[in-house]
């Protein structure tokens, strides 16, 4: 795995984007920055894209909650509340390399703060691997291994001083692959835990009829207030009916009469209303078309005859006009046909014969206004007038229902006093209504927990039933559980003794290549039970840690560092934040000169300018690839990246 870009935007101390671009020509990578400007940023950025909450950046902060950490970590000078991480790597699988570019991002204008992943393989967005990425890269590198790929001289320093942590333990195992008997173990002592449970809560007669009776108590319960539900909705049902007849007995008396006086008063005016609308109409009906429906027959006739009127006009205009037409033909012509003046003469005769007496003479308009009248007019203000007649006497009943309610004798006292029964009767019917409802509550409660009872109840006693039918079962599993357990941890032993000695033989040498020949130790071994190491000197002899200098403690825990990244098998890169703060210029050297060029192929150094500084820089100048400063804006509080190694300061010392 080679690491081919970060991008940051918005996160911890880099404000905006920044983009650090690697190449891996040679294996270190050399960034630079004091105290503050966002080195440990950096390594937290990487940890955060690869592995998300998960990360152990994460899980050892003070913040806590991831949501807590990703807003700890949001730059918000720009206002935005956006932040993203954009981690693009390259590994080598079946014999290509393929390029994953992984985007975690979130934004603070949400209540509950969540990151987003989006992922590219060769450029092309993979929905599979971004919904899967966790899966993916524990595959690849799992978060146990982090450990030994990306550190701080800060953990370096505190393990340096510590026994073998049970962290660094437990990533051993892993690494190992022996927390999976781990597992294991933990899982036959649930089981054997379980069988010693089930033997526990055999039958014990006592305990049931206790569970017994509780089970009766919450049916007695339960029991009781259906019966005060039953009895409230008696009464209810008494109460409904003596309503109903006091009602009756109110509207025998008029009393509904009685309160609706008023209202039959003004709705009889507006029936008085709508009835002398109606009688206007009828005065407009009269001026109107109305009384020619008596002389229907009349119109009738009158238009039959104006009919033939018209049609023996438009016959002698047509004789008239062929007439003319024919004389002219002939003038023209100096012609003239017999069998033509014949037909002339013919049609002369059939008119004149035809001809009747003119009498109406109607005018077109008069015609025309006839014609509407008869066809639809007539019709229409003849219907208008029988629906009006039909309303109106519709009104006129309703006057006389009314006038018939308002001239009933009206016993106002008598009224009065069953109005105020009703009332008192409406109220009880209220209170027992209010009293069921709030006892279907508690009939709710009582339910659910005789439901509870009963299911405590038949699951003892099925589970004594159980107990009791496979005794010789339990004790059974419970003896191989207990053989498997012992199994498991022999052959966790003898693996982690198989496993260990090259472990061991690892880390000596990458102990050895760091501090060379020259040093108290001949070689390291490790406890196959407990995983501790011990330090061997030339002559068998163990050498206290307490006799090793602190620069020698460090060292070693790199060496471990690095033996356990070999072991690993795994090609990743190496990623160390300010590694040299407590060493002498001493050891110093000799990590510089024997470690950082070796640990990896591409090899990440987050360094001060106190450590590696202008000496050191011209021993390691030749195995860097990429070189970077982390400058801080005062003005903007904020960092940039800034291409080359503390320039700036190097040519400053040179000019001096």
């Amino acid at each position: 795995m080679i690491i081919n870009k970060l991008q940051l935007h918005n996160f911890g101390v880099y404000a905006s984007d920044n983009t650090f671009i690697f190449n891996s020509e040679k294996p270190v990578i050399l960034i630079g920055g004091m105290n503050g400007r966002g080195k440990t940023t950096f390594l937290e950025a990487i940890l955060l894209a690869l592995y998300g909450k998960n990360s152990f950046a994460v899980q050892e902060s003070i913040h806590g909650a991831y949501g807590k950490y990703l807003k700890a970590h949001t730059n918000i000078a720009d206002g935005t509340n956006e932040s993203f991480v954009e981690l693009e790597f390259e590994i080598e699988e079946n014999g290509k390399n393929n390029v994953y570019t992984v985007n975690r991002s979130w934004n603070l204008n949400v209540k509950k703060i969540k990151d987003k992943v989006t992922v590219k393989k060769n450029g092309n967005d993979d929905t599979f691997l971004a919904q899967n990425w966790t899966m993916f890269i524990e595959s690849i590198l799992p978060s146990a291994l982090a450990n030994f790929y990306f550190f701080d001289g800060e953990k370096i320093a505190e393990l340096a001083e510590s026994e073998t942590s049970i962290q660094m333990k437990s990533s051993i195992k892993a690494l190992l692959g022996i927390n999976v008997i781990d597992l294991l173990e933990n899982d036959i002592t649930r089981i054997i835990k379980r069988m010693d449970t089930e033997q526990t809560d055999s039958y014990n007669g006592s305990y049931i009829e206790e569970l017994r009776h509780i089970k009766d108590e919450k049916a007695d319960i339960l029991k009781q207030i259906d019966d005060e539900i039953a009895e409230l909705e008696k009464r209810l049902s008494h109460i409904n009916k003596k309503i109903d007849k006091k009602t009756e007995e109110f509207n025998a008396k008029g009393g509904q009469i009685a309160s609706q006086s008023q209202e039959l008063f003004s709705e009889r005016i507006s029936l008085n209303s709508e009835i002398k609308k109606i009688q206007e109409r009828y005065l407009e009906f009269a001026a109107g078309e109305l009384p020619l429906l008596m002389v229907q027959d009349l119109l009738t006739s009158i238009k039959s005859q104006a009919e033939t009127e018209r049609e023996n006009k438009s016959m002698s205009v047509a004789v008239k006009k062929i007439n003319q037409m024919f004389k002219e033909y002939s003038d023209k012509t100096n012609k003239s046909s017999d069998e033509i003046a014949q037909f002339i003469k013919y049609l002369k005769k059939q008119a004149k014969k035809k001809q009747t007496k003119s009498i109406f003479d109607l005018s077109e308009n008069a015609y025309i206004q006839l014609s509407m009248l008869l066809s639809s007019q007539l019709y229409n203000t003849q219907h208008n007038y029988n629906s009006s007649k039909t309303n109106e006497q519709k009104l006129l009943n309703r006057i006389n229902e009314i006038d018939n309610y308002l001239s009933v004798d009206i016993d106002e006292k008598a009224i009065a006093r069953l109005y105020k029964k009703i009332g008192e009767l409406q109220k009880e019917r209220m209170d027992i209504e209010v009293d069921i409802e709030t006892l279907k509550k508690q009939r709710i409660t009582a339910n659910g927990e005789f439901q509870k009872a009963t299911s405590e109840f038949n699951c003892f006693v099925d589970k004594a039933i159980a107990s009791m039918e496979r005794g010789d079962d339990v004790q059974r599993i419970h003896k191989y559980a207990l053989k498997a357990q012992q199994l498991a941890a022999k052959y966790k032993i003898e693996l982690q003794k198989s496993k260990i000695a090259n472990l061991a033989e690892t880390m000596t040498r990458c102990y050895k290549k760091i501090l060379g020949k020259k040093n108290l130790i001949d070689r390291i071994e490790m406890d196959a039970e407990t995983l501790d190491y011990h330090y061997i000197d030339v002559n068998g002899n163990e050498v206290m840690k307490s006799s090793l200098s602190a620069g020698e403690k460090q060292l070693m825990v790199i060496a471990m560092l690095w033996a356990l990244a070999e072991c690993s098998n795994k090609m990743l890169p190496v990623i160390i934040d300010t590694p040299l703060a407590r060493l002498d210029s001493l050891h110093r050297k000799a990590l510089i000169e024997r470690y950082f060029p070796n640990a990896s192929y591409q090899t990440i150094i987050l360094s001060t300018d106190s450590e590696i500084d202008a000496n050191y820089y011209e021993i390691i100048k030749s195995y860097v690839s990429n070189e970077f400063t982390l400058v801080y804006d005062e003005s903007e509080k904020r960092s940039y990246v800034r291409t080359g190694y503390f320039e700036e300061d190097r040519h400053d010392r040179k000019a001096n």
